[in-house]
């Protein structure tokens, strides 16, 4: 199967829940590609984000999966067309399939023969830190520890200790100090980048750094190089992303983690030249 946006018309096929248990109508939980920022899957209750993946870097295997047995591939494929997904297992694997439920959770499931029955050998969003913006503006989940917690960016601080001590989120980081147009970037290795980017095509990594740097608005950018996809029908291979706002939903994945971004975000004090 395939999940999957066209280029021209932001449309294509997604998944849609249940609306209950036993009631196969339409629910209000969709997975699928995000029709505004086509480079990324979101899972939606009705219009708000439940989860998001990272932006895609032009990779082609995304994730693999190995339980019973089971060794799911998610591969991704860029056309002149569409950017797409698509699965498939090993030779000889249980049936194995993804499901979104009616309550909102996007299950990996495995037949297992013993039983006769359907196992669940993974869940999405799996932890507090995978659902959208759980850490705040300007936050980011901290997936590398052994426990995943929030930290505010750097040259940022919590909005309210308060609220931190408590271990809620919702008004995130703001600035220590504010930014002044010939502040420069600092190179954040491993991250998750955040929602609401903009994506701005044909320009090289350099070209990507000015076009960030020239605007006072922009408060930080993530480049990626995407010929190593099979994009071999797609005229432009680079990726530039830039913010001009606050940062959401934003997480630290580690450097080896497939999908993983370097975010150079613009810092008060640091030189531009650095």
């Amino acid at each position: 199967m395939k999940i999957r946006i066209k280029y021209k018309t932001r449309t294509g096929e997604r998944l849609t829940s249940w609306k209950g248990p036993d009631d196969p109508s339409p629910g209000s939980f969709i997975y699928g590609g995000d029709p505004d920022r086509i480079i990324q899957l979101v899972l939606w209750n009705g219009t708000r984000p439940v989860m998001r993946s990272a932006p895609w870097t032009g990779y082609m295997v995304a994730s693999q999966y190995q339980a019973n047995s089971s060794l799911v591939y998610v591969v991704f494929v860029s056309t002149k067309d569409e950017i797409s997904l698509s699965y498939s297992l090993l030779d000889g694997a249980p049936h194995t399939m993804y499901v979104l439920t009616y309550s909102g959770e996007y299950q990996l499931r495995s037949w297992n023969r013993t039983k006769r029955d359907w196992a669940i050998i993974g869940t999405w969003p799996a932890d507090v830190c995978s659902r959208y913006g759980h850490c705040g503006p300007n936050g980011y989940c901290d997936n590398t520890d052994s426990i995943p917690s929030c930290k505010c960016l750097d040259g940022f601080e919590p909005a309210s200790l308060e609220e931190w001590s408590r271990g809620t989120f919702y008004q995130g980081c703001r600035r220590r100090e504010m930014l002044r147009c010939g502040d420069g970037f600092l190179a954040l290795t491993g991250m998750k980048t955040p929602d609401n980017f903009v994506h701005i095509g044909h320009r090289s990594s350099e070209e990507c750094a000015a076009e960030c740097g020239r605007n006072c608005s922009c408060v930080a950018y993530a480049y990626a190089n995407l010929r190593q996809s099979s994009s071999t029908w797609t005229e432009d291979v680079t990726r530039c992303l830039i913010w001009t706002g606050e940062l959401i939903d934003t997480g630290k994945m580690g450097d080896v983690v497939v999908g993983s971004d370097t975010l150079y975000l613009r810092v008060a004090g640091v030189n531009a030249g650095a």
